[in-house]
């Protein structure tokens, strides 16, 4: 029943997004979309990717709910639940194990299906890194267990403030577009794309996902050194959760920021073979 429930909630959302057609069209109503999807889009890849699932840098406490208070409001369950499976995304990389390779499991499954509908994925094993390493913080377990608490008040104040308009722009349409722009990192940047280092999943870069997904479309270079704070390696890959990372630093917010090792940037200027890439994973350099 639970799991109907939360099925019809979701699509419910989905359909949602059609709402921006019932109020006139206001340009500030473009911004509104915009800031609620991108700052959503930052909590999770600052907090649910790149510090929880790849401990990529430091963070003080505060800013760490603050941002993962944020992600959690995208409506895309809790920080745990959601690093804890990325790992494994990482571990099997389209092979069996990879929750969602669409090489395995098709297009609708690896965007959707196993998200939604697939209850192997909804317990996380006292075992699994980020429950082990982050699972008694008593700010991430509230989050984690009281997911749909975050994104209900957000669409509540914005209803209380705005009316329809602030409601539709502000949350159910952006809720749906970044739900598509995350899922796409895992379908899209799995199948068209550019592909700098000769990994042996089939990651790629993408520079569209990459914008909608605040530098997550740069989904090679992520897949070839997963520790890095910066998914764009280069300084004209739009990686805009690293400029936050960054600037979060010059305040001492964030601490401790994982570069991208020089020999990984030697192997973008010669690539690697493919049989030299799987002795680079089997050696353990390709850390989570």
């Amino acid at each position: 029943m639970a799991s109907a429930f939360a099925i019809a909630v979701f699509w419910l959302v989905q359909a949602s997004a059609v709402t921006v057609l019932l109020v006139p069209f206001e340009w500030s109503y473009a911004g509104l979309w915009a800031g609620s999807h991108f700052l959503r889009a930052l909590g999770l890849t600052i907090i649910f990717h790149r510090y929880l699932a790849h401990r990529a840098f430091q963070l003080s406490r505060p800013a760490r709910f603050f941002w993962a208070l944020l992600g959690t409001a995208a409506m895309q369950k809790g920080p745990l639940w959601w690093a804890g499976n990325h790992i494994d995304h990482h571990k099997y990389a389209d092979r069996e194990g990879d929750p969602h390779s669409p090489a395995l499991s098709g297009f609708y499954y690896a965007h959707i299906g196993w998200f939604l509908n697939d209850s192997k994925w909804n317990d996380l094993p006292d075992s699994n890194p980020v429950m082990r390493d982050f699972g008694r913080a008593p700010e991430l377990r509230f989050l984690d267990r009281y997911f749909w608490l975050p994104p209900l008040l957000l669409g509540a104040a914005l209803y209380a403030y705005g009316g329809l308009a602030w409601l539709a722009w502000g949350f159910c349409l952006p809720t749906v577009t970044l739900a598509h722009a995350t899922f796409a990192i895992n379908t899209v940047n799995h199948l068209w794309g550019t592909r700098r280092f000769n990994t042996i999943d089939e990651s790629r870069n993408n520079a569209f996902t990459a914008f909608f997904a605040v530098g997550e479309g740069w989904h090679n270079n992520h897949h070839r050194y997963q520790r890095a704070a910066r998914n764009g390696f280069y300084w004209w890959e739009f990686d805009p959760t690293f400029w936050v990372v960054r600037a979060m630093a010059a305040v001492g917010l964030a601490w401790d920021l994982q570069p991208v090792p020089d020999r990984v940037y030697r192997e973008a200027a010669e690539p690697a073979t493919m049989a030299e890439a799987i002795a680079l994973r089997t050696s353990g350099e390709r850390r989570l």
